[in-house]
C-alpha cells in the first residue's frame, strides 16, 4: 500500500513476508508520485528516491521483505534490485498500480500492456536479485501466457491481484496460474476463510493489504490456522 507499507508499518505485521512499499525508484516515477498526491492519494516521498528506499530496509530490521518498487526507467529497478540483493531481500517489480499519473510514465499496468518492456526488465532485474512481479487481473489478457514469459525470463514470484471489476475474486485465476510457479494470491484477503481458500486454490502465499488497516492483529489471527500458517519455501 503506497504511503502505508513503510517499515514501521511493517514491523508490526506477524506475517511470513512484508512488501515495502509501492517506492519511486526515478525522477519519472516520482514526478508521477508527487501527483497523485495533489489530488489526495497517499504517496512515499523521497527526495532522494534510492536514498529513501534504504532507510526503510535497514529499518526493517531481520524480516524477510520485499520492496514494490515502480520506475519509469530500467535504471530505477536495477539500482533498487542491487541494493534490496545488498541486504537479502526481493525485488518485486510493480507492474500493477493503474493510476493514470504511473501509467503515463510508463509504470504500473503499462508494463501489463506492454509485455516486451516488462520482460527486459524482469530479465535484467533477475540476474542481480530474487525477483518477483505483481500483476492486476480483471483484464482481457491472457494471463496464463503472460505468467509462463515472466517466469521464463528469470521471475521467482507472481504476485497477482485477481480482482474481478466490481466483484471479489478471481479464485479461477489462481487455479490457472498456480501450476506455472510460486504465486501469491491477492483480493478480497479478509478472514480466515478467503484466505484458506485462496492457498486451496494453488497459491502459495495469500497478500492482504486494507483488511489490516482496520484490524492490527489481521495476521496474528490469520495464523491460527493450520492452512495459512503453514511454512512455505520459495526455490532459488
Amino acid at each position: 500500500m503506497a504511503g502505508i507499507n513503510n517499515a514501521e508499518f511493517c514491523k508490526k505485521q506477524k506475517a511470513g513476508l512484508v512488501i515495502l512499499g509501492g517506492f519511486n525508484a526515478d525522477k519519472g516515477a516520482m514526478d508521477a508520485a508527487r501527483k497523485a498526491v495533489e489530488r489526495g492519494r497517499k504517496e512515499f516521498l523521497f527526495e532522494e528516491p534510492i536514498e529513501g528506499i534504504e532507510r526503510e530496509i535497514k529499518a526493517i530490521k531481520g524480516r524477510n521483505f520485499a520492496v514494490n518498487v515502480r520506475s519509469s526507467t530500467i535504471d530505477g529497478y536495477l539500482e533498487v534490485a542491487n541494493l534490496v540483493e545488498s541486504y537479502g531481500g526481493i525485488l518485486e517489480i510493480n507492474a500493477h498500480c493503474r493510476q493514470p499519473e504511473f501509467v503515463s510514465a510508463h509504470c504500473g499496468e503499462w508494463l501489463l500492456f506492454n509485455l516486451e518492456e516488462l520482460l527486459k526488465i524482469v530479465k535484467a532485474v533477475s540476474n542481480v536479485a530474487i525477483t518477483a512481479t505483481k500483476i492486476r487481473g480483471g483484464y482481457n489478457l491472457d494471463y496464463e501466457a503472460i505468467c509462463k514469459k515472466i517466469f521464463e525470463n528469470g521471475c521467482k514470484i507472481v504476485h497477482i491481484d485477481a480482482m474481478i471489476p466490481n466483484s471479489t475474486c478471481d479464485f479461477e485465476l489462481i487455479r490457472k496460474l498456480s501450476p506455472l510457479g510460486f504465486v501469491i494470491g491477492n483480493n478480497s484477503f479478509v478472514d480466515i476463510a478467503t484466505g484458506e481458500k485462496m492457498i486451496l486454490s494453488g497459491a502459495k502465499m495469500a497478500s492482504a493489504a486494507r483488511a489490516v488497516l482496520g484490524d492490527e492483529r489481521f495476521f496474528e489471527k490469520m495464523l491460527r490456522s493450520k492452512i495459512l500458517s503453514q511454512a512455505v519455501e520459495l526455490e532459488v
